[in-house]
């Protein structure tokens, strides 16, 4: 019996990242039910496609955040995580109150985002930011 594959949801506002990370993501094992430019269209494609997790820029159009916070809301099964280049204090305390359950940065090596995910989906704590 094999067991399910986790989906993703992957939201940032530029398409090469998107890409990218998806890549590295289906690499692992993991599988991408949506990748989206805005947290509008975040918070959309989550209601629809229900993910296991949700990674989210900070700095996308609509406020990633936001999204989180809808999306944590609306979705309580659903862990969000954001995925940024932002090493902003005031983006970390305001995404953790938005119920994100990490603060990662984009250079973080596939490895190590495959990681975090699977550590988030195992219900593991990760550290309040991977800086």
């Amino acid at each position: 019996m094999s067991l399910p594959v986790a989906t993703v949801l992957l939201a940032d506002d530029h398409p090469g990242v998107r890409a990218a990370v998806r890549a590295d993501l289906e690499e692992f094992g993991f599988r991408v039910c949506a990748d989206v430019p805005d947290a509008d269209s975040a918070v959309r494609a989550a209601l629809r496609e229900r993910p296991d997790i949700c990674l989210l820029d900070v700095g996308m159009p609509g406020d990633g955040i936001e999204a989180a916070r809808a999306i944590h809301e609306q979705l309580p099964g659903t862990r969000v995580l954001m995925l940024t280049v932002s090493r902003d204090q005031e983006h970390i305390r305001r995404a953790l109150e938005a119920g994100a359950a990490g603060y990662l940065l984009k250079d973080l090596p596939a490895e190590a985002l495959a990681a975090a995910l699977a550590s988030v989906l195992a219900g593991d704590p990760l550290p309040p930011a991977r800086l």
